[in-house]
């Protein structure tokens, strides 16, 4: 699993992410899904990043375009399974009451 993100500090084009890459530049966001080796999949910490992140862009009067890609050649192929199925693999679920006669 990785670190958790750092907090979304203004103006954005002073933040470093931990998920994504960014560049703001004449008031354009540009964020870079960036694990080209896996086709940019998203984990629970990076849909946590982003969705801090486009919270900031509201509040961040540099910013007025947010143009979103992906490293590698390909924008994303979604959540990230292996981390998903990893969390639902450890789950032990409840046992159940049992049925009515």
């Amino acid at each position: 699993m990785s670190k958790p993100a750092n907090p979304v500090t203004l103006p954005l084009a002073l933040y470093t992410p931990h998920h994504f890459l960014l560049k703001v530049d004449g008031g354009v966001a540009t964020v870079t899904l960036n694990r080209p080796e896996r086709k940019n999949p998203l984990t629970f910490e990076s849909y946590r990043e982003l969705t801090d992140f486009f919270r900031a862009c509201a509040m961040d009067d540099e910013v007025k375009t947010i143009v979103v890609s992906g490293a590698g050649g390909n924008f994303s192929s979604g959540g990230d399974v292996f981390e998903i199925i990893g969390r639902w693999s450890r789950w032990t679920p409840r046992a159940l009451p049992p049925s009515p006669a």
